[in-house]
């Protein structure tokens, strides 16, 4: 019994050692990121990819971030940008969507390739699906698409 949770902890503690190293670089490297200008850049050159499938340049910033670093960062900058006004509820469903099926593209990837994955298949795989279903999301008929998202702001401490 002893062998068994030797083994189960090394092996937790192996893998928590793989995440740490491959997700701590990468937040490290997005808040540095926030202050270069070719960060800007960057965003800037992709929006005639995500222009036909019906992002507005207002949507890439929150989607850009989700897609590289996750979830959790695309809403950190997609819920104060939704409430500020600048996006409307079709475009903050969109980049929900979107995130939804291709989210944290480069972390997933690694962890996947540290247990023996190849990385160009999800990828590739991932993008493609997501491409394909907000296109169809964004050729449905939305009502009052001009109106901000309704996101409500949060009472608390």
């Amino acid at each position: 019994m002893y062998e068994i949770v030797k083994e189960i902890a090394g092996g937790l503690g192996g893998l928590m050692l793989k995440i740490f190293l491959i997700v701590m670089p990468l937040i490290m490297f997005l808040e540095w990121a926030k202050s270069q200008r070719w960060f800007g850049r960057f965003i800037d050159a992709t929006n005639p990819v995500f222009r036909p499938i019906g992002f507005r340049p207002q949507a890439l910033f929150p989607l850009l971030i989700g897609i590289i670093f996750g979830i959790a960062y695309g809403a950190g900058v997609l819920i104060p940008q939704s409430r500020s006004g600048d996006l409307d509820a079709k475009q903050v469903f969109l980049i929900a969507a979107f995130l939804g099926l291709c989210h944290a593209i480069i972390e997933d990837t690694l962890l996947f390739v540290a247990m023996g994955g190849h990385g160009w298949v999800i990828v590739v795989t991932r993008f493609l699906v997501a491409l394909g279903a907000v296109f169809g999301l964004s050729k449905l008929n939305w009502p009052a698409s001009d109106s901000p998202a309704p996101v409500k702001a949060e009472r608390g401490a």
